[in-house]
């Protein structure tokens, strides 16, 4: 194929921003509304402790009793909340912080919680005085693990003097680049972090360890032969042995009395319909004696429990489950794996300041989608087909688009022309070698003029981005039997080869003046010990005047993947998608429960002139796939720009 050089690229937007700020959207797999239930003994009916239409789990009881602190994520970053049992109220934010804090225990005196929080980059063990009757810093916590690898789920001893955790330290992280995966150790230190000792080696996750009232064992979970089980252990990590029975999946121990162990198990199957495959079961309370006798059904049916904790003095339970259903999406990708729930979860979009400027971040429960550039509208897929859909930010639809036939695989990795006048997708296998047939499309918002951009080319082309004008294209291509960005006009004449790379490079996007492109690549990240591999990186690529490529400068390295970049609307920014704070919760506790095909994902911005990186998010959900547009602009001010 000749490739005929390309025109020079010009597009100027003379909209007045103003003091608006922009909206950045991200795909986020996450569940719809979680909430406390507190039983007040096993097997009673529950009574729902929350009722904020966001998530709220991970609860611990104080030793009298009288207090429950939890984590809720109703201010973007998930925080540590309490409420009073006994006098009511509203719950108090305990720390402030901009970060996570999450999994939090109480010591045996009460007055110290033992948490983790990403406070420092990264998930790490922390203790702080138990404070209910004010907000604290974290200034006020001390790290106790200090550690690059994740640590989770921290429980002290019975006498206080200990405290174990897991982590996933031990092991680097492997797998391909969309399913990345983890392994997952116990350790035991002192309560002031010294004296650390490792007490399991397996080849995959051990994890959520809890002390019994004697202090002489821990329970936990462990993953063996692909199912997990509930298993026991002395202190010193002697003597492991599993406790609850196979075909049972089961995960979170907590010690009761009369020698009782309280978890949770995943009964039930699964389903393939049209819409694809989905859990048809549920998550219960069981429990069961130490010695695996006498397994009992301690919760209904009917809606999902997770992570309980058990009260000694009184024989309550609290756990966290699936909240009261919300307005719903038609059924999509997102419902299918994580559950039901709205587009955008009430009150989870959140301010991010950049410089001078500020953004509206909406994390949106579906595969991919992408934002007006100046209208609060989004453009994501549904199920069966799938078809394309047009909603406001909150979900409810505007405009049915197109439906791709059930054949190809869904949507992905589209782009929104800054003018509005111009959307392009993908439409194949996303997945594959370069061979693999896909291509580049382009419509109208309104789902009219479909044209195939890259109808006659050999390969897969995907994962287009367009230019602010919609003059021009950039796209991955395998044409060449690589994995290339090419450049190309809006009505996909002259393609342009700009990378030539025997490596793979993805995930292109065009800034908005036209003249450079950042895309990711795994040409020179850090090599997978298992399937060899390199992990993803991103770049930036000026253009010459004339389109053909020029200088080429690498903008991360950083541990894991970074990808999915997009430019800001002035082009001074990029946000993306990274790896690089790792996990932050056990990766069964996330995986086993709603779908996430690679265990990280954070968003990310980066300042172009400098390399200053911003993180937007701290949480244990699978973030990706951020777009980044300017404000919402009234119909008589949308845009001068023309097409050229």
């Amino acid at each position: 194929m000749c490739l005929l050089p390309a025109p020079a690229l010009h597009a100027q937007t003379t909209t007045d921003r103003g003091s608006a700020p922009d909206r950045i959207s991200y795909v986020s797999f996450r569940p719809g509304n979680w909430d406390l239930y507190y039983f007040e003994k096993p097997g009673s009916s529950p009574r729902r402790l929350t009722n904020h239409p966001d998530l709220d789990y991970d609860a611990a009881m104080s030793p009298d009793g009288r207090w429950v602190v939890y984590c809720a994520e109703r201010h973007s970053n998930p925080d540590l909340y309490v409420l009073d049992l006994k006098k009511g109220g509203e719950p108090r934010k305990l720390i402030e912080s901009p970060a996570m804090e999450d999994q939090p225990q109480f010591s045996p005196d009460g007055k110290t919680l033992v948490f983790v929080s990403s406070h420092s980059g990264n998930a790490e063990v922390y203790t702080i005085p138990f404070r209910p009757g004010t907000t604290q810093s974290m200034d006020k916590a001390t790290n106790l693990t200090n550690h690059p690898g994740g640590d989770f789920r921290p429980s002290f001893s019975s006498d206080g003097r200990y405290i174990a955790f897991s982590t996933d330290r031990d092991t680097p992280p492997t797998g391909w680049a969309a399913g990345r995966q983890r392994v997952g150790e116990i350790y035991r230190m002192n309560r002031d972090g010294s004296n650390l000792s490792r007490l399991t080696t397996a080849p995959d996750w051990d994890g959520s360890p809890v002390w019994s009232a004697d202090g002489k064992t821990i329970y936990y979970y462990a993953r063996r032969e692909g199912e997990q089980r509930i298993w026991a252990m002395n202190a010193d990590g002697s003597n492991q042995r599993a406790i609850s029975p196979k075909g049972l999946p089961a995960l979170s121990p907590a010690p009761m009395n009369n020698g009782r162990v309280l978890f949770t198990v995943k009964k039930g199957g699964r389903e393939t319909q049209n819409r694809g495959d989905r859990f048809t079961g549920s998550w219960q309370l069981m429990s069961i004696r130490e010695d695996g006798s006498d397994l009992r059904a301690e919760s209904d049916t009917l809606q999902h429990y997770w992570s309980p904790v058990f009260h000694p003095g009184t024989g309550a339970i609290i756990c966290h489950g699936t909240g009261p259903a919300q307005n719903e999406l038609p059924p999509s990708p997102a419902a299918i794996v994580v559950g039901s729930g709205p587009l955008l979860v009430p009150g989870s979009e959140f301010p991010a300041r950049f410089d001078q400027r500020t953004a509206t971040v909406y994390p949106l429960r579906t595969f991919t989608n992408i934002i007006h550039p100046f209208r609060n509208e989004v453009i994501h897929s549904v199920m069966p087909g799938p078809t394309l859909i047009k909603t406001d930010v909150a979900g409810d639809p505007t405009d049915t688009l197109l439906t791709i036939e059930p054949e190809q695989s869904p949507w992905f990795s589209a782009g929104w022309s800054a003018n509005g006048e111009w959307v392009v997708y993908m439409k194949g296998r996303m997945f594959g070698g370069p061979e693999t047939e896909a291509d580049v499309w382009k419509m109208r918002p309104d789902g009219t003029g479909t044209v195939n951009l890259t109808p006659n080319s050999p390969g897969n082309d995907g994962f287009p981005g367009i230019s602010a004008d919609g003059s021009r294209v950039v796209f991955r291509s395998g044409r060449s039997g690589n994995y290339d960005v090419f450049l190309m006009n809006g009505d996909g004449s002259r393609p342009i080869n700009l990378t030539n790379h025997p490596d793979k490079d993805a995930f292109p996007a065009i800034a908005p003046d036209g003249q450079s492109v950042v895309f990711s690549s795994n040409r020179e990240g850090d090599r997978d010990p298992v399937t060899g591999e390199r992990t993803y990186e991103l770049y930036h690529l000026h253009l010459n005047p004339d389109g053909m490529p020029g200088t080429l400068k690498r903008l991360t390295d950083s541990p894991g993947q970074d990808a999915h970049s997009q430019f800001s609307p002035d082009g001074q920014w990029i946000v993306f998608a990274s790896e690089r704070g790792g996990i932050n919760d056990e990766e069964p506790l996330v995986q086993d429960i709603l779908f996430s095909p690679q265990m990280y994902g954070e968003i990310c911005a980066m300042r172009l002139s400098d390399g200053k990186v911003i993180r937007l998010t701290h949480n244990k959900w699978e973030d990706g796939f951020p777009c980044w547009v300017g404000p919402v602009q009234p119909p008589a001010g949308q845009s001068t720009l023309v097409e050229k």
